[in-house]
C-alpha cells in the first residue's frame, strides 16, 4: 500500500512511486571466464533454451532466439544458487548480429569472445 507523506508534493510522491517499479539498467556486463561443468539443451524452435550448472554449483540458464522474424537479436543469461531464480533474473544482452542464430555461434560467442569453458554438453532438444 503506497503511502503519501506530507512533506511530498503530489508529483514527487508520483514520481517516488515510479521509480521504484521501474526496470533498472543493467548493472554487470557479460559474463566472463566461467566454467560449465554441464550444459543440457532443452529446446530449439523459436527460443532456444539451455539449462546447466557452474563450477561452483551455481544454476545456468541460457536462452537466444533462433531467427530474427518475430524474437528481437539478444541472449539471455541467468545465474543463481537455486534453479527458479536463474530462471526468474535472466539478463538480457543484446547482440549485433543480423542472421539466424545457431548453437555454433552463441558456443564461439561463450567460449572465444568470453572465455568460457563448456566441460559437458548434451542435446535433449529433439525429444
Amino acid at each position: 500500500m503506497l503511502r503519501f507523506d506530507s512533506s511530498e508534493n503530489p508529483e514527487d510522491f508520483w514520481d517516488n512511486s515510479i521509480k521504484k517499479y521501474q526496470q533498472r539498467a543493467a548493472e554487470k556486463s557479460f559474463p566472463q571466464n566461467l566454467i560449465v561443468t554441464s550444459l543440457m539443451k532443452l529446446a530449439h524452435r523459436d527460443v532456444v533454451l539451455y539449462k546447466g550448472h557452474l563450477e561452483n554449483g551455481d544454476f545456468l540458464i541460457i536462452t537466444y532466439p533462433t531467427s530474427n522474424h518475430a524474437v528481437k537479436n539478444f541472449i539471455g543469461i541467468g545465474i543463481n544458487e537455486r534453479e527458479y531464480l536463474a530462471d526468474t533474473t535472466v539478463q538480457t544482452y543484446q547482440l549485433d548480429y543480423n542472421q539466424p542464430m545457431t548453437d555454433d555461434f552463441v558456443f564461439d560467442l561463450l567460449t572465444k569472445s568470453h572465455g568460457w569453458e563448456i566441460r559437458d554438453y548434451g542435446d535433449l532438444s529433439g525429444y
